[in-house]
């Protein structure tokens, strides 16, 4: 890359300091400056980022406070329902923007944030969703762009993520939106890499949340949700997003077309997971699977979600060194985080079918 140096700006330490960890040293960027409310969270992340490295770090216990310091670039790790309002603060404030992932909270939030976001062309803006970035995921998009599995007809995808039942007690504070929050709302991390795979949007949605039975006593939202999401181009979509269950941590994927299928080791972590697929064109395997051996990282690192972390935010310090557009940009960003919104509504509805704003969601037609 050019001989350029990004000052990058860190608000929420709890993801954003790990992850911003992982670009300490490299040529292009310098962690110039922090911020979080936790005063013994900026202390530790201080006295971290200097031990590796970083000299003459701003820490902040504002965001309002970080946006006047002389950074170029600011990462958004801060809680699920500021990620809009936040980002739209360091826009006005002439700071290229990262954001954590669901982009927006509201459908509302949709519009107002695309509009922010072409009103400051000369900014780049940037959805972090790093498991775009997982390995197996790229050979998936490889595989249905050469015609591997023929037309899609249906994909699946799980993310488990439960506390152990002996933790949950401390697990969050009372004030925490992970206590709030409704499962299926958090859905990008699987919507998103299928969509990614498959080149397509959904355009309705019917989803269901159990609630008969409660497995953590000290969350206030829906702890799972499984939503069918109705696509474009015909196929039909299942997320399951399952938070309050005996399930620990994993994702799960898989695809089903006219000439192949392929799915995740269900056995297995995520991150010594590989693929099983039947293909017609390998000869034999109508019967049975065989293995790709393709896992989350292609690198051997598994820090950071398998090293994706780092792939993610050195391509958003790239698209402003090199002045490209975002490997994400705003309009997938809002693709992959609107569907959720909906699908919650469909809950409350009791599974209600809803379409998918196609105004909002449907700013670049992938399929026409």
């Amino acid at each position: 890359m050019e001989n350029k140096v990004i000052k990058l700006g860190v608000v929420g330490l709890k993801r954003g300091a790990y992850v911003a960890w992982t670009v300490i040293g490299d040529d292009n960027v310098v962690i110039r400056a922090v911020a979080d409310s936790d005063k013994e969270a900026l202390e530790a992340c201080k006295k971290d980022y200097e031990k590796n490295g970083v000299k003459d770090l701003l820490c902040f216990d504002s965001i309002e406070e970080l946006l006047k310091s002389d950074i170029d670039a600011v990462y958004i790790a801060t809680d699920k329902p500021l990620h809009t309002k936040h980002t739209l603060m360091a826009l006005e404030a002439g700071k290229h923007v990262l954001s954590e992932i669901p982009v927006i909270e509201t459908v509302e939030e949709a519009k107002i944030l695309r509009d922010a976001v072409k009103s400051h062309p000369e900014l780049k803006y940037m959805a972090g969703e790093n498991c775009f970035y997982w390995a197996f995921i790229e050979a998936w998009k490889k595989m249905r762009e050469d015609g591997k599995f023929g037309d899609i007809l249906y994909a699946e995808s799980e993310y488990l993520h439960a506390t152990h039942p002996d933790e949950i007690k401390q697990y969050e504070p009372k004030t925490h939106w992970r206590r709030y929050n409704n499962a299926i709302t958090y859905l990008t991390h699987n919507l998103g890499p299928l969509l990614y795979i498959m080149d397509d949007y959904p355009v309705s949605v019917s989803c269901m949340a159990p609630s008969s039975a409660r497995y953590n006593q000290y969350s206030q939202g829906d702890e799972n949700g499984i939503a069918i999401f109705k696509t474009a181009k015909g196929a039909v979509i299942r997320i399951f997003i399952g938070f309050g269950m005996y399930v620990g941590y994993d994702h799960n994927f898989a695809l089903y077309g006219t000439k192949g299928s392929i799915l995740t080791d269900k056995t297995k972590p995520l991150e010594d997971a590989t693929s099983f697929a039947k293909l017609y064109e390998v000869p034999n395997t109508f019967e049975k699977y065989f293995e790709i051996p393709v896992k989350l990282s292609n690198t051997g690192d598994v820090y950071g979600h398998g090293g994706v972390d780092a792939k993610m935010m050195r391509d958003f310090i790239k698209c402003i060194v090199e002045d490209k557009d975002p490997p994400i940009d705003v309009d997938m960003g809002i693709r992959i985080s609107l569907p959720g919104i909906i699908a919650n509504e469909s809950a409350k509805r009791g599974g209600e079918l809803l379409e998918i704003p196609k105004d909002l969601i449907n700013f670049v037609n992938p399929c026409e």
